[in-house]
C-alpha cells in the first residue's frame, strides 16, 4: 500500500468533503454582516443611500422617506383619545351662550303670567333650562291609564297651552313635544312596550296642534322617552301618574337661528 492510501485512512476515508461545513458558516457569516449594515444604514438613513441600497438589491430604483426624527416627535405629539378637555369643555358652554337671554327671559315671563291668567298652574310647570323651558302636563289630565288616546276632556286645556305658544312663537326655534310613561311593563298589541305608548301620546299631542293649525309645523317634533327621564320615584299610584305625562320643550332663538 502506498503511502498516500496510508494517508486517506488516517484522515477517515473522506475524500476532500471535510471542508464542506466552511460554506454554511460562510454564508451565515455574510448575513449577519448585511444584518448589520441594514441596521447601520437605518440609523444613519438619508435619501440617496437609502435608494443606493435597495437598488443594489432589486436593481430598482426605490422612494427616499425621511426619517422621523425625536424633535419631530416632541414638537407635534400624538394627541391621546380621552374624556373631552377643559378647553372642548369651554368650547361647548360657549356655544350655550349663543342663546340671546333676553329672548329666553322674556319667553319665560309670558309663559308664567299666561298660565296664571287662564288658572291652569295645577296642569303645567314651568322650568327654565339653559336655552330651554319645559311645560310639564301629567297623564291624568290628557289620557286614561295604559292609554294614549287624547281625552276631549283635555282639549281645554290643550287649547290654553297651544294658544301660550302662539304669544311667544316669535321667540322660540322649536317646539318638541315629549311622551313619557312610568315604569310597569305594559305589552299589548297596540302598545307593545313603554317607550311605544309614550310615543304615540307625543305623536297624538301633536297630531292635535297640527289639527289646531296655530303653530308653525317646520317648529313642530314629538319624541317618546318610555319609563327613562321619571320625574319621581315609581313608589306609588300617586307619583306614577306623574311619570305619566307630556312635556313641552322650547328652544330660544338663537341656539338653531345662529347659523353654527
Amino acid at each position: 500500500m502506498s503511502s498516500a492510501s496510508e494517508r486517506r485512512k488516517s484522515n477517515g476515508g473522506d475524500d476532500g468533503g471535510g471542508a464542506n461545513w466552511m460554506d454554511t458558516y460562510g454564508d451565515l457569516v455574510t448575513l449577519l454582516l448585511t444584518f448589520f449594515v441594514l441596521l447601520f444604514s437605518f440609523s444613519t438613513i438619508d435619501a440617496q443611500k437609502w435608494q443606493a441600497l435597495v437598488g443594489s438589491f432589486t436593481g430598482m430604483s426605490a422612494v427616499g422617506i425621511d426619517p422621523i426624527s425625536p424633535e419631530i416627535a416632541i414638537e407635534n405629539p400624538i394627541q391621546p383619545i380621552g374624556p373631552p378637555s377643559m378647553a372642548s369643555q369651554e368650547d361647548d358652554a360657549s356655544a350655550s351662550d349663543d342663546v340671546d337671554t333676553s329672548n329666553l327671559h322674556e319667553m319665560y315671563g309670558i309663559m308664567i303670567d299666561y298660565i296664571a291668567n287662564n288658572n291652569i298652574e295645577a296642569q303645567v310647570i314651568l322650568e327654565e333650562d339653559d336655552y330651554r323651558i319645559r311645560t310639564i302636563i301629567n297623564e291624568k289630565v290628557f289620557f286614561n291609564t295604559a292609554d294614549a288616546t287624547v281625552l276631549e276632556a283635555a282639549y281645554p286645556v290643550l287649547d290654553s297651552v297651544v294658544a301660550m305658544f302662539k304669544q311667544v312663537e316669535h321667540l322660540f326655534s322649536a317646539l318638541i313635544v315629549e311622551g313619557h310613561a312610568d315604569d310597569r311593563p305594559i305589552n299589548t298589541p297596540q302598545y307593545p312596550s313603554n317607550w311605544h305608548i309614550s310615543a304615540y301620546r307625543a305623536v297624538n299631542v301633536l297630531g292635535y296642534i297640527l289639527e289646531v293649525g296655530e303653530l308653525d309645523p317646520g317648529a313642530l317634533t314629538a319624541a317618546g322617552y318610555g319609563d327613562e327621564h321619571p320625574i319621581a320615584p315609581n313608589d306609588s299610584e300617586e307619583n306614577m301618574a306623574l311619570n305619566r305625562r307630556v312635556e313641552f320643550v322650547v328652544e330660544a332663538v338663537g341656539r338653531r337661528d345662529s347659523g353654527d
